[in-house]
């Protein structure tokens, strides 16, 4: 049961947890044909929001991940297969889609392939053309189609930051900003997990993006709302509700991040045997331990291309050291200089790593990386209240 309620991938169905205003005002955006961006930390939901939507809505989507293209060329190739996938779900009569297709092309004077692999559409562009092009063509021949079938569909665009970091950046927009112009029955959703790079994307005057899209920013869970449904997964498992105190110790440890609190759950579901009685607070600070452990590799791979003095600056801040950084007592205790961290707190932010409050404070994002930090480096600084 635990891997039905709390699962490491897209949440679906009764795994979904709240979300109510987001949902509903993403249902908004799509019935209004409104593209829309979302933004979030790495592993947030924003995935198993799209789809839990998208599902709800009977609208037909696919979803395209740029976490995977390393280059133009393959940003092109997945919007290329998203596009078929799309079109395979439009349409019941082969024949009088390959038509439909077939006719676009030629109308557009454009050299495509057009034909089938197995059971499915398959389209190749023209070697000559670049992949900017190709991107236009594509999306506007699946335009097409829709518009004869007047029938509306949704193309979900993850980690699309990856694209603004390519050399060909602004001619790849510029193509996807001329088809979100010309659009009436495909819409675009954009989502990502770098908000430096995706802020630099739509709200630049000079980037062909600027201010293409309504703004969605994915926060955690309220507290409330997880108590609720973990609460009402432990009735069902143990007859009985987690006490407060293992919920507490739950939420600080997480800090109500959506990926770890469904890591922490989902051991405690699969693990505590006792069906007469739900885990305890030691069991969600055992399991949280066990995992740092598991984890150990990943987090030196992250720390690994940080240089020296961004390390000892996301240090300090998982340690508690959030204000007055260029201090001469936080100074002398990381042994860099003042400009250094500045510099260095300019490059955590723009990767991510640390966030700044309204009062000027940061905060480590990861709480996984912060309790890495503060668990394999407890000597290097006394933690502050």
């Amino acid at each position: 049961m635990h891997t039905d309620y709390f699962p490491l991938g897209i949440a679906q169905g009764k795994a979904f947890c709240n979300r109510v205003n987001e949902r509903q005002r993403l249902a908004k955006n799509i019935k209004a044909h409104q593209h829309t961006l979302i933004t979030s930390p790495r592993r947030y939901g924003k995935t198993s929001l799209v789809t839990f939507v998208m599902n709800d809505t009977g609208i037909p989507f696919a979803n395209v991940d740029f976490f995977v293209a390393l280059d133009a060329k393959a940003c092109e190739e997945q919007l290329i297969q998203g596009t078929q996938r799309l079109l395979h779900q439009i349409s019941s009569k082969p024949e009088r889609l390959f038509n439909h297709i077939k006719d676009y092309f030629i109308q557009s004077k454009k050299k495509w392939t057009i034909g089938y692999k197995g059971v499915h559409l398959e389209l190749i562009p023209d070697k000559e053309n670049d992949p900017a092009t190709n991107i236009m063509d594509v999306l506007l021949a699946l335009e097409s189609v829709l518009a004869k079938k007047r029938q509306h569909a949704v193309l979900f665009i993850d980690e699309f930051q990856e694209i603004g970091a390519l050399p060909s950046a602004k001619a790849l927009e510029g193509a996807i900003r001329h088809v979100a112009q010309e659009t009436k029955y495909l819409l675009l959703i954009f989502s990502g997990s770098n908000r430096h790079l995706l802020n630099h994307m739509f709200d630049d005057k000079s980037r062909p993006l600027y201010l293409l899209c309504e703004r969605m920013i994915l926060d955690r869970i309220a507290e409330d709302d997880y108590v609720a449904f973990i609460n009402n997964v432990a009735m069902k498992t143990w007859k009985k509700s987690l006490s407060d105190k293992t919920l507490e110790q739950l939420f600080t440890l997480t800090e109500r991040h959506p990926y770890y609190i469904n890591v922490l759950c989902n051991a405690l579901w699969k693990n505590h045997m006792d069906q007469s009685h739900p885990p305890d607070a030691e069991a969600v600070s055992k399991y949280w331990q066990e995992y740092i452990h598991i984890e150990k590799t990943r987090i030196s791979r992250e720390l690994s291309q940080l240089s020296f003095g961004q390390r000892k600056i996301l240090t300090a801040v998982s340690f508690g050291h959030t204000t007055e950084l260029t201090g001469k007592h936080i100074l002398q205790k990381i042994g860099i200089t003042g400009p250094s961290v500045i510099s260095a707190l300019q490059v955590l932010e723009e990767k991510d790593l640390i966030g700044r409050k309204d009062d000027g404070s940061y905060f480590t994002i990861d709480p996984l990386m912060k309790a890495s930090l503060r668990y394999f480096y407890q000597d290097a600084f006394e933690i502050q209240a």
